[in-house]
């Protein structure tokens, strides 16, 4: 083997080395805490990149001067890194000041079921209880971000939707503080709650609330579900997410699910293992009954007892 192709061998081994090298302290650093999951999407702006690298491949290859073909992951390191530190700041690029929002609607007492139906991404969501009848909370977006939210009655159910509205283009930190929603459900309406959330960390404090129905629709978020014994039926779909569900101890607990490359701690709870479905042994006979459906990719999932 000449020297050329020696020279060849150790630039490929080194750029691959240094790949390798970068991407891996990345996923460690994510996974031991010291830099924050989004960043992998913030990344995803770096795509061209991927014409640079090859630019770099095509000029350099079979020549004198292969090994500057190194020059490729020298540039992705450094552009990673750059994306890395700027991202922790939560001001990606942009810098936006913060604006409040107000929200309140008075529900009429009743039997009639209001449907809060919120849609949500990149921040923080909780969701609690309040002493009145009505929804109400507090919305602190950074501007350029209009919420939007509706309120309509109908003779059996009322919905109230809430949702993200961006005029301007954004690009959440993770786990945005700019972005904050807090929402207060009274403990005397009777509800349904419907989220979808997307990059997001949220709290779902339900214990309080006069609920019937819990779904989840959750994408690449992280969720903490506290429930009440009253409650009859939870629905979560989540991809890459992580999800802890607290429910009462007294109840009887049929999980179905499907699930595809998820950690979970079902075998732990005492409950009796079927087809597709974990249920524990009073259900039948029990006074209360909770059943939860899961449609579970790439996620993790704890369930406790309170």
């Amino acid at each position: 083997m000449n020297n050329y192709e020696n020279m060849k061998t150790i630039t490929e081994k080194v750029s691959s080395g240094l790949y390798m090298l970068l991407f891996g302290f990345v996923f460690l650093w994510i996974t031991l805490g010291f830099i924050k999951f989004n960043v992998l999407f913030q990344l995803l702006r770096l795509w061209p990149l991927f014409f640079v690298v090859v630019g770099v491949e095509v000029i350099f290859k079979r020549t004198k001067i292969s090994f500057l073909k190194v020059l490729s992951p020298l540039i992705v390191i450094f552009f990673v890194m750059w994306i890395v530190s700027v991202s922790q700041d939560g001001d990606f690029f942009h810098k936006r000041g913060i604006e409040s929002h107000k929200i309140y609607q008075s529900v009429s007492s009743g039997n009639n079921v209001v449907e809060l139906n919120m849609d949500f991404s990149s921040g923080k969501l909780l969701v609690s209880s309040e002493n009145d009848n009505s929804i109400s909370g507090s919305l602190m977006v950074p501007e350029g971000i209009i919420p939007s939210y509706q309120f309509r009655e109908f003779e059996k159910e009322s919905i109230y939707v809430l949702s993200n509205n961006s005029n301007t283009e954004y690009v959440f930190g993770p786990w945005d503080d700019n972005h904050l929603w807090d929402i207060r459900v009274g403990k005397n309406v009777p509800v349904k709650v419907k989220t979808r959330t997307y990059i997001s960390n949220n709290e779902f404090n339900l214990s309080q609330l006069d609920i019937s129905e819990f779904i989840l629709d959750s994408s690449i978020s992280s969720s903490k579900i506290i429930l009440n014994e009253d409650i009859s039926r939870v629905r979560i779909n989540a991809i890459g997410s992580k999800i802890v569900l607290i429910i009462p101890k007294n109840i009887g607990i049929r999980i179905s699910f499907d699930k595809f490359f998820i950690i979970d701690n079902f075998e732990k709870l005492g409950l009796e293992k079927g087809y597709k479905e974990y249920i524990s042994s009073d259900y039948e006979k029990a006074l209360k009954k909770l059943d939860i459906d899961l449609s579970l990719k790439f996620s993790q999932i704890d369930i406790r007892y309170n």
